[in-house]
């Protein structure tokens, strides 16, 4: 998934409200997202996946030979020139229902996380997006920068959804978007291109089966060629965002300073890419990058548009000077304090860490007790 898009559906319905599609920029001009096989010969995914490439590769099936778009609905369908001789994936015939198990899978964060298969789960929240009939869903899996295009699929491993977008809103936590099934099947049927419709019964087997069993339908989507980023965009005015720290590399520290000079100072300084600032402390951190984002209710952290909508929201809630201890089930010596968040993000048993500053040491905790003052550490809970 790319950083730069043009959608001209996505962004009429809900491009004012700080919606941001979920990208992965995994090299300069490389982009990556997710697709799935609707049947042996075509790979479905978002347009903006397959957006402005030079050539457009699917992981283990080669370079694609055929590309069929709609960037109204933001979906695009790849033509493979050898057919697929695993699973595919089949779609349900009846909409998702509230509340009922859903569950994204792709391959989030290329650049970062090992090349396999990755299953985040959780419900359908709403049948819609901002208003009736907007051709999206709302769902509760956590979707993460490179999941764009990945099939959202219900219990029963039927496709409910396609994975587009991740609100962004100080206030939103953890608010996903899925294009609806029904406007994935009208695409494919205005087309011409053949698809499964799955029984309306649902399967009774284990998820983890389910998956096993339709892994191979769901691969990465790689273009290249993809034009840079506008250079002049690096001088527009940072991106906002209150109560958010923005974890990245800090190549400066400022004491005693105003919102306005932290920001004045990242925007004049070309390798300043995005910086958070420290109410408590008037303190001012100048980032030359940005990785993620995690709420910290005495930070407020700018982000330079071309970054803005990228970043990796890891939903954790950060507390200087507090801990909560007991539940440690895993000790990272020499520890960084982006490597301690991401090894807890990345770990399902995990549900919260303690970053010791001077120590460099990192605990990773199963269960949460009581909070309580504790100088010297970074107390981040999901």
């Amino acid at each position: 998934m790319k950083s730069r898009v043009s959608r001209a559906f996505f962004r009429s319905v809900i491009g004012a409200l700080g919606v941001g599609i979920i990208g992965v920029q995994a090299a300069l001009g490389q982009s990556a997202g997710s697709g799935f096989f609707v049947n042996p010969i075509w790979v479905m995914t978002n347009n903006h996946v397959v957006e402005d490439c030079e050539a457009v590769n699917v992981v283990g099936h080669g370079d694609v030979q055929d590309i069929l778009r709609d960037p109204a609905s933001d979906l695009a369908l790849l033509r493979l020139a050898q057919p697929h001789a695993g699973a595919i994936i089949q779609f349900r015939a009846t909409p998702p229902r509230l509340a009922e198990g859903a569950h994204v899978l792709g391959y989030p964060m290329a650049d970062l996380l090992s090349a396999s298969l990755r299953v985040t789960s959780g419900s359908v929240n709403a049948r819609d997006g901002f208003g009736a009939g907007d051709g999206l869903i709302q769902i509760s899996a956590p979707v993460q920068p490179g999941n764009s295009g990945g099939p959202v699929l219900d219990d029963a491993g039927r496709l409910i959804g396609v994975a587009v977008g991740v609100l962004r809103e100080s206030f939103a936590q953890n608010v996903n978007f899925a294009i609806a099934p029904d406007v994935a099947q009208a695409f494919l049927r205005e087309r011409g291109i053949a698809f499964t419709l799955a029984p309306d019964a649902g399967s009774a087997r284990p998820l983890p089966d389910v998956v096993e069993d339709i892994a191979t339908s769901i691969v990465p989507v790689f273009c290249s060629g993809a034009a840079a980023p506008d250079a002049t965009e690096s001088a527009r005015p940072m991106v906002l965002m209150p109560e958010r720290d923005v974890v990245g590399f800090d190549y400066a520290f400022l004491r005693g300073q105003s919102l306005e000079g932290c920001s004045g100072a990242c925007v004049g300084d070309p390798q300043c890419h995005a910086f958070t600032f420290n109410r408590r402390h008037n303190a001012c951190f100048l980032k030359s990058d940005a990785r993620v984002l995690v709420t910290n209710a005495d930070a407020i952290s700018g982000v330079a548009r071309p970054l803005a909508q990228s970043v990796l929201d890891a939903g954790f809630r950060i507390e200087t000077d507090r801990d909560a201890p007991g539940g440690d089930f895993l000790r990272l010596r020499e520890s960084g304090y982006t490597d301690c968040l991401l090894a807890c993000a990345t770990e399902p048993r995990c549900a919260g860490f303690a970053y010791l500053r001077a120590q460099r040491d990192c605990w990773l905790k199963d269960r949460i007790g009581p909070v309580v003052p504790m100088p010297g550490v970074e107390f981040g809970l999901r």
